[in-house]
């Protein structure tokens, strides 16, 4: 046989074997009909319904499949214990303050935006006593100068007469202050004396409808700025304050010393509440940080407990304290009465009385002797000593040293 004929036999033999182990693995019953599976889905023929050939797993290459020869069966697997895969942790629920239930003592904040870091700072530093409560009466974008001057009086009036439990009022006004005021058809520069007269008229009416609803109040001046122009101008109308909520009865705060340097200056940058140095106030100088917000807190907590009787030390005293009529009929007691006396004051010690100047000696007088006669001339020193001194003053030669003196520096020392 020729040799081309052997060598065609041969591939022709190797083909077919290959071919039969293919066959024999399920090689074609994995593939799919590639003329079905365009036109129709997988398992659909037409007029028939066929299930669909079951994936086979793949194996690798063997020579024992590839001639024919039976596989071995695979030694058995013990049993892998895998460990059981825990159930991922819940995500971290925010902490929801809890609400309190029938609070005796009702904190109610009035003001603009800066009565918010106020009020937040009211809120956390109550958080802890269930027995109060902080209820925020907060309009941010409002002020006393743009607006109709009834405006926040009613608003104040609405909330006393809506059944709103109120035990002691914080009100924090005047940060969009700083414009002018329309009288009539003139406009009035801020802070000029006119600006001044109607603005003091415009406290007065909210001061007023707390004074005359019986409900203490506590006033928060307003904090220095980063803008001194700002901060010169706010000095100014936190006197206006101070001026009006005294004469009707309420308690200013003043606020200013806690956010100024020791020179008086603006610094957002200060001792917070536990006395640590931390930022206070935000860039742009206007409001506060968390850390501020408390510190304001801490300004007018001192206060509300002085008023209302919680054990406050007070740092501040209303002229004219609010009377607050009990419920039935009886005296009105005022708030000072409620406080404790103040200690006595301490009689000052007896300090020994001393002349404000000493006697007057002039600098040209001359030397007078113990006898009190007069000296001629200094004392003459005679003697070794006399020598030793015009040595070391003249010619600059030193004494000589003396044995046991600190000068005696000779070696060994005797």
């Amino acid at each position: 046989m020729p040799i081309l004929h052997r060598v065609t036999l041969t591939l022709l033999l190797v083909a077919g074997g290959v071919d039969a182990a293919l066959a024999q693995s399920g090689y074609y019953q994995q593939q799919p009909a590639y003329r079905d599976q365009r036109a129709y889905p997988p398992g659909y023929y037409p007029g028939k319904l066929v299930q669909p050939a079951q994936p086979q797993p793949q194996q690798g290459f063997s020579f024992r499949r590839f001639f024919g020869a039976q596989e071995p069966p695979p030694p058995a697997r013990a049993p892998v214990s895998r460990p059981r895969r825990s159930a991922p942790p819940p995500a971290a629920v925010a902490k929801q303050e809890k609400p309190k239930l029938n609070p005796n003592t009702h904190v109610v904040v009035f003001g603009d935006a800066l009565a918010g870091y106020a009020r937040q700072g009211l809120d956390a530093h109550f958080s802890d006593d269930q027995d109060v409560a902080v209820v925020s009466k907060v309009r941010n974008d409002t002020n006393l100068v743009r607006t109709d001057p009834a405006d926040w009086p009613n608003f104040i009036r609405t909330t006393l007469d809506s059944g709103q439990k109120t035990s002691i009022a914080v009100v924090m006004l005047g940060t969009n202050d700083r414009q002018s005021i329309r009288d009539g058809d003139n406009s009035l520069e801020p802070l000029s004396d006119r600006w001044k007269e109607l603005y003091r008229q415009r406290i007065d009416a909210i001061t007023g409808v707390l004074k005359e609803r019986k409900v203490p109040f506590v006033w928060i001046g307003l904090p220095p700025m980063k803008n001194s122009k700002i901060s010169d101008d706010l000095v100014a109308m936190n006197e206006i304050y101070k001026e009006s909520v005294q004469r009707n009865g309420g308690v200013y705060v003043d606020i200013w010393p806690g956010f100024v340097d020791e020179d008086n200056r603006y610094t957002d940058i200060g001792p917070d509440v536990d006395g640590d140095p931390t930022k206070l106030r935000t860039n742009e100088g206007v409001f506060f940080t968390r850390a501020g917000a408390r510190k304001v807190a801490f300004f007018a907590d001192t206060e509300i407990k002085r008023v209302l009787g919680l054990g406050g030390t007070a740092t501040a005293t209303a002229p004219n304290p609010v009377q607050i009529a009990p419920a039935d009929g009886a005296a009105a007691p005022t708030i000072e009465a409620a406080l404790p006396p103040p200690p006595d004051a301490a009689t000052p010690a007896a300090l020994p009385q001393k002349p404000l100047v000493g006697p007057v000696l002039p600098l040209t007088r001359q030397d007078v002797a113990p006898g009190g006669t007069l000296l001629s001339a200094p004392p003459k020193l005679t003697g070794d000593n006399a020598y030793s001194v015009q040595r070391a003053m003249r010619a600059g030669i030193a004494p000589n040293s003396r044995p046991g003196r600190a000068d005696d520096f000779r070696w060994p020392n005797p």
